[in-house]
């Protein structure tokens, strides 16, 4: 009883913390665990990122980054939305990934 009490206080914080996130002033864009594009999420554009795996889009409008199209076959990426924080936007199937930065700046890169 206990731990499941602890349990959801923890899953809370954590979408609490994801809630309250600022919007970020940009994107990183990684295909294959490579960084193709710094997208700025001030200016509307659509960018076509192309991987080893297939393709995804990317239109950014009003601020908001998302995924309008990909070659995947689940479309995940796509119902992920138009956001400007984190959590990051990830096509497993593509293997691109979206991690958005306040600064324009990449924090890390994992390979």
């Amino acid at each position: 009883m206990i731990l499941g009490a602890v349990f959801l206080l923890l899953a809370a914080l954590t979408m609490l913390q994801y809630r309250n996130a600022a919007p970020s002033a940009s994107a990183a864009v990684y295909a294959d665990g490579i960084l193709v594009q710094t997208v700025d999420l001030s200016v509307d554009a659509t960018y076509r990122i192309e991987s080893v795996e297939g393709w995804n889009v990317l239109t950014v409008q009003d601020g908001k980054l998302a995924v309008t199209a990909a070659s995947c076959p689940d479309g995940d990426c796509i119902r992920c939305g138009a956001k400007n924080s984190d959590p990051p936007i990830v096509c497993l199937p593509n293997r691109v990934s979206v991690q958005f930065s306040e600064d324009g700046g990449v924090d890390a890169v994992v390979r």
